[in-house]
């Protein structure tokens, strides 16, 4: 009887030990592998060539109101000065690109505190060449309907549902008009249907300094973006003869001069 309850057990046991080796070895999921990614602030600053801008709040021009002149002798002010830049992508060494999700950004050089600076978030460790970026809002963002943040138009930014958002807004006063005086310059370019797409793509290459992102220290990307550059190339801009964008023609003109108004300034570590 011993024994059978011996030989019993045994084969108990050699099952148990048999049925533990087909069971396949358990391991955990696989895990992708999350690159690195530190912030990365963009900082830009408005210029009417050389000198900073000065928004100003005059009606006209008074003593006290700063004034610019441009290359073709025309004197003018700034009282606003709006634009946007979308889609904003970052150019690596090999050709490829980081692309900011969800890039809206609305610049206006009277809040230089708020709006002129802003940060792309979680971009992945790597070295970047250059900056390219959308002066203006895409078309599916023009087609969306209400939206809020930057697109929204509460900001005073956009026409109506057909024409969609202004990309380009400068308002000021020039006194290059001998027979009336002192006249005013409104200038709000957009549009993004053909043949009268507005949308202009921005190129900024760093040059000799890359843009070394790292989890060390947060990179800050300084731009200047020069207003004078509207009115001179490749179409040089009188005021006497072009102050509003009633056209498209006219518009075209400011949108294919602006293109270029942004420069690398410096590129920091914080």
């Amino acid at each position: 009887m011993h024994n059978l309850y011996r030989i019993t057990f045994a084969l108990t046991v050699f099952s148990l030990l048999i049925s533990c080796k087909k069971d396949p070895k358990i391991t955990e999921p696989c895990k992708e592998e999350v690159p690195f990614t530190k912030d990365v602030t963009i900082n830009i600053t408005n210029m009417v060539e050389n000198a900073i801008m000065q928004v100003s709040k005059d009606t006209a021009y008074t003593a006290s109101t700063p004034k610019y002149i441009t290359a073709e002798n025309d004197t003018f002010s700034v009282t606003l000065f709006k634009y946007y830049i979308s889609n904003i992508k970052l150019k690596r060494p090999n050709g490829t690109y980081y692309y900011e999700p969800e890039s809206y950004h609305l610049i206006n050089a009277a809040d230089t505190a708020n709006s002129c600076r802003f940060t792309l978030k979680n971009v992945p460790i790597d070295s970047y060449t250059g900056i390219e970026f959308i002066i203006g809002v895409d078309n599916t963002r023009n087609c969306s309907g209400a939206q809020s943040g930057a697109l929204d138009v509460l900001n005073d930014m956009f026409w109506d549902w057909n024409q969609g958002y202004i990309f380009f807004k400068f308002e000021g006063f020039t006194g290059s008009f001998p027979s009336f005086g002192i006249h005013n310059i409104t200038l709000h370019i957009g549009g993004f249907l053909q043949p009268n797409n507005l949308i202009r793509w921005a190129n900024v290459p760093f040059g000799s300094t890359a843009l070394n992102v790292t989890t060390e220290h947060t990179s800050v990307v300084y731009l200047k973006a020069n207003l004078m550059e509207a009115f001179r190339n490749p179409n040089p801009v009188t005021f006497t003869f072009l102050n509003t964008a009633t056209s498209i023609a006219a518009a075209k003109i400011v949108a294919n001069n602006y293109v270029d108004m942004f420069t690398i300034s410096a590129i920091k570590e914080e």
